[in-house]
């Protein structure tokens, strides 16, 4: 994981302070939970009001069990002008009877299905992520990353693949752009569009050669495709 990148997830997966959690008991075990709000707040701060977005895919009663409601909810961050993140999350919530077997408020438990599947989908970015996770797992990954190393002349390299490319990139009209992003598709068999942080050399130099190919309106160049 590059700096930017760690840099990023350190803010999102950073623990709340004591006084933002919550406690809810189910079936005789105590466990803590983020408000969504906060959830949301911690989206804002760190990607940007502007940068992400939430899109209900879906919210209705289990056909198996009508007394749960599940909700798909998808979370993406605009990373870059090429480069969007998508996490996906599934959440439900119990439908609430009175002795009379009478629903209290459906709309309450859409509600919070939707927000239960914001918050894993949340997750899967690394908001409230320690609260699901052992401790074991947690020191396993540090060590992990501890270990991985990238030479400062291979990052000065990349980047400034990557500088030209954007700086190019910026220049490009509507219609080329979309040529572009048409052919990293083909190229790299639907992989994400990398950002400065993610980029490898190679994809750097595919996506380089590309600009300059339609910024001249030249032929297609032939590259070796990723591994």
């Amino acid at each position: 994981m590059t700096n930017n990148n760690q840099n990023l997830y350190s803010q999102l997966s950073e623990q709340f302070p004591q006084e933002m959690q919550r406690s809810i008991n189910k079936g005789g075990t105590n466990l803590t939970y983020i408000p969504i709000s906060e959830v949301i707040n911690r989206l804002n701060k760190v990607f940007g009001v502007d940068k992400w977005s939430m899109t209900i895919e879906s919210c209705h009663r289990d056909p198996v069990d009508s007394d749960f409601v599940i909700a798909h909810v998808r979370v993406a961050y605009y990373a870059t002008e090429f480069t969007t993140i998508v996490r996906d999350g599934i959440g439900g919530s119990k439908i609430k009877r009175t002795k009379q077997g009478q629903i209290l408020d459906l709309g309450d438990e859409f509600k919070g299905a939707i927000s239960d599947a914001l918050k894993k989908a949340a997750q899967a970015f690394g908001v409230g992520l320690y609260l699901a996770r052992s401790d074991d797992a947690i020191e396993i990954e540090q060590v992990m990353e501890a270990e991985q190393v990238t030479t400062p002349e291979q990052a000065s390299q990349t980047q400034l693949i990557w500088d030209n490319f954007m700086a190019l990139s910026k220049k490009l009209t509507k219609g080329q752009k979309e040529e572009l992003r048409t052919a990293w598709a083909q190229w790299s068999n639907g992989q994400a569009t990398p950002n400065k942080d993610s980029v490898t050399e190679q994809q750097a130099n595919f996506l380089l050669t590309e600009a300059m190919r339609l910024s001249f309106s030249g032929s297609t160049v032939i590259e070796t495709p990723p591994k």
